[in-house]
Parts: structure tokens; sequence; C-alpha cells
């Protein structure tokens, strides 16, 4: 099938800075016929941390009709990656440490719920025993700061040592920050991708790489 822009152009004028990277995923994902992802750390509330309600896990918060309420700060992963990839065969593996983040996450994403199966577990525990070949690989774990530089590295480190991603997989790392390496999620996860022989697809707030040859999407 065709790489197709109508479930995630849709929002364009919402996720700014992680449009042009999460379509490159998405796409990516759908080129090289893509059937599982792994996003670690899902989307854990209804309005953004600017709006009463920010973490809290009460449903009447949620305005399915309303994108302009839902929570962009974070990205909204998981409903993204839903609604982009629900006609391409996706299954989406959503791991948290938080189960009410879980909770949150299935009221937001209840429209793809078919699609979706969360893990109430940490990132770490999950990957140990996860052994399906991952396709795309989405790291959101923890808040940006040192902790989670090291999370980060720890995770690549079982992906990498369990030869988890399949030959052509993606890994998209959200809150990339280059020119402060101490903000970002990805400052020691990404030099270990990039010694392994991942390349660097495309840049924004977020990062996607892939091992070459890189496969090119229209």
């Amino acid at each position: 099938m065709t790489p197709d822009n109508n479930g995630l152009e849709r929002y364009e004028q919402y996720l700014g800075a992680r449009y042009k990277t999460f379509l490159d995923a998405f796409n990516t994902f759908i080129a090289i016929g893509g059937r599982t992802v792994v996003e670690l750390g899902t989307t854990r509330s209804f309005v953004s941390g600017d709006q009463p309600g920010c973490l809290v896990n009460d449903a009447r918060y949620w305005r399915p009709d309303d994108p302009s309420r839902w929570d962009w700060g974070a990205g909204m992963f998981t409903k993204m990656c839903a609604i982009h990839l629900k006609d391409y065969g996706a299954r989406i593996h959503s791991v948290d440490v938080s189960a009410q983040a879980i909770e949150i996450s299935r009221v937001v994403t209840a429209d793809e719920a078919d699609l979706i199966t969360y893990h109430h577990s940490t990132s770490e525990e999950f990957l140990n025993s996860f052994s399906e070949p991952i396709d795309l690989l989405y790291m959101d774990t923890d808040e940006t700061e040192h902790a989670a530089d090291q999370l980060h590295l720890r995770e690549a480190s079982i992906v990498l040592e369990r030869g988890l991603l399949s030959p052509h997989g993606i890994v998209l790392i959200d809150d990339v920050t280059f020119r402060d390496q101490t903000a970002s999620k990805g400052s020691l996860s990404i030099p270990l991708f990039l010694g392994r022989g991942f390349r660097i697809r495309s840049i924004g707030l977020q990062v996607v790489l892939q091992r070459p040859p890189l496969t090119q999407v229209s």
C-alpha cells in the first residue's frame, strides 16, 4: 500500500515540530511493511500542561471532538500512531509503569482500541521479555533530565543486545535537543545507536534513526 498522509495531516497544525518526524517514522514503517510498534511511555494526559486537568485521571477533561484541547505538548503519539497506521495492519504495544497513565491513554485511544495492547510494566522489564521483531520503536520514558538519559541508554542497550529491531526497523526518540545535550532524552542513546550502524533520517524536536540502506519514502 502507498503511504497516505490523510491520517496525520489532519493534526499538522497541532503537532508543530513533531509533524515532520512523526510523518517520516510512520511512512517509513509503511514502506518497510512494518507490523509491530513498541511505545515506551504512553500518552499520559487528556490536556496539556497549561490547562486545568493536566495529568488528572478524569475523563470529563477529554474532548475527543476538540483536538485543540488535547495534550499536544507531549505529542499524543499513541493516538497519532494508531490513526495514521490503522489501515496498514499495525499492532501497537504501549508500555508504561503508571497504571493511571494507561487508564488515561485507554480513554484517549478508545476509537483505536483494537490496534493497541497496553502493558503495565517498566520499560526495561518489558524489553527483556518481549520477543517479536520491532519495526518502529518509540522512546519517550521519564522526564527530560539526566535520569531519563540514563534510562534511555539502558533501554537502547537492551534493544541492541537482544536484537529486538527488525532489519529495517526504525527508532523514534522524543524530546531531543542537540543544542543542549543535558536536556535531551537521546544524549546517550543516540550515540549508541549511531555506533551500531544506525543513521539519522530526520531531526527536529525528535530524531528518527534507521540502519542503512535507508528506506526512502515519498
